[in-house]
This record gives structure tokens, sequence and C-alpha cells, in this order.
């Protein structure tokens, strides 16, 4: 069996030596930050809302795809933990505010179900949707400098690592358990991109992309990558 890699580093320590008084700003610049950081820590909590989902609907089915998932949550609370701390330091967030705002968020997954039909679609789609992730952040590097401490960069470039690689371990159980299906991924990939069109985000985690950063550009250009990582060659 395949086992996903995974990436270890601590966002507790990498703040660790930073406190609020060193990010003072007006009241204007606190609340446009907290709007740009607010709707990613949500994004990124609501991956054990979709986890729970995947179980109650019994979506999961094989050992690659199982340890797929155990990582990916691991990995999506560590960032979760992050935008927390991040938002304490520089947006005036306390940790039990964040998380009891984070609690009474609603999450309806009605509006994605055609796209939660087995797991080889579902690996497609969290393959192509880490990868979008993943450029949506590097798109973000502006807002980061802005804060003026280069710890941010540093954890920019860490959740950036960890979106790249749960792209590359969903590639991965693709490639391990569905090669025979390969063919149709270019289809649920043209489905998953004209959804998000009239697609409404409602805390289900993946199709995320509302938000300027979210650009034809930058989907199509994750579909093609998405794409060429499934389809590569198999080595011998």
């Amino acid at each position: 069996m395949i086992t996903p890699v995974q990436r270890h580093w601590s966002p507790n320590e990498l703040f660790n030596s930073l406190t609020p008084t060193m990010f003072n700003a007006e009241p204007s610049a606190i609340c446009a930050r907290w709007n740009k950081l607010w709707p990613d820590l949500y994004t990124e909590y609501d991956a054990r809302h979709l986890k729970q989902e995947l179980a109650d609907r019994k979506l999961i089915v094989s050992d690659e795809a199982a340890a797929f998932f155990n990582a990916w949550a691991i990995d999506e609370e560590r960032h979760t933990d992050g935008f927390i701390r991040i938002i304490e330091l520089v947006a005036n967030g306390s940790e039990k505010d964040l998380r009891e705002r984070l609690d009474g968020r609603s999450h309806d997954f009605g509006p994605i179900v055609e796209h939660l039909k087995d797991e080889f679609s579902l690996m497609v789609m969290i393959a192509f949707d880490e990868m979008c992730t993943c450029r949506a952040y590097a798109a973000e590097k502006p807002f980061y400098d802005a804060l003026g401490n280069n710890t941010f960069h540093h954890w920019l470039r860490e959740v950036i690592a960890d979106e790249a690689v749960h792209s590359m371990n969903a590639v991965n159980v693709i490639r391990a358990r569905y090669r025979d299906r390969i063919g149709r991924v270019d289809s649920i990939l043209d489905n998953l991109i004209r959804a998000t069109e009239s697609l409404c985000y409602s805390g289900t985690f993946v199709l995320d992309y509302f938000g300027a950063v979210y650009s034809k550009e930058l989907l199509a250009n994750s579909r093609i990558v998405t794409m060429r990582n499934i389809a590569r060659p198999f080595s011998l």
C-alpha cells in the first residue's frame, strides 16, 4: 500500500516570538486583515466537516484513501491553528471567540452532492481542489508582505507546500487504485469548474472558490497541472 507524504512543522513554534503589539494598526486596517483572514480560517476548519460527511456517506473504501484523509486532516487542523494565531496577532482576535464562531457555523453538502459519488471522483476533486488552494495562497504573498514580518512568509511557504503535497498524495491514490479510470478525469474536472460558476460556498471545505484570487485562469491552470500529474507515465 502507498502511504501519504506528510510534512511536520508547528505554527505555534513559528509564531512563538511574535506578539499582537508588534502589529498595531488603524481600525480600518485591522478590519481589512480580519476580512481577509476569517474566510481562510473557516475554510481550513471546514475540513473536519468534510471528513465526517465522507464517513457518513461511506465514500472511503480503500486503505490508501483512508491513510490520505487521516494525514490530510492533521494538516488541516494545523492550518486552522495557524490562522487562529495569525488573527490573534494582527486582527485583534481571540482563540476562544474564533472557535465559538467556527463551531456556530452551518454546513450544507447538498449543493455538492453530485460531486460525492464515489472514492475515485472524490480523489480527483481533492487533487484539483488542493492544487487550486496551493496557487491561491501563493497569490496572497502581497498581503503577508504588508504585515511587515518575515515569519509570515515562512508560514505561507509551509502552507503552500502542505497544499501541494495534499494534491500529489491524492494523485498517488488515483494512480495506485484507479489507473483504469484515468480517462474520466478530464470530464470530472470540467464538471467541477462549470459548477463553480453558480455554486455558493456552504461550509464544505472543497470548491471554496470565492474572492478575486480564484480567477478563471487559476482554475484552468490548476486543471492542467492536475491532469498532467495524474496522467504522467507510470514507472516500472
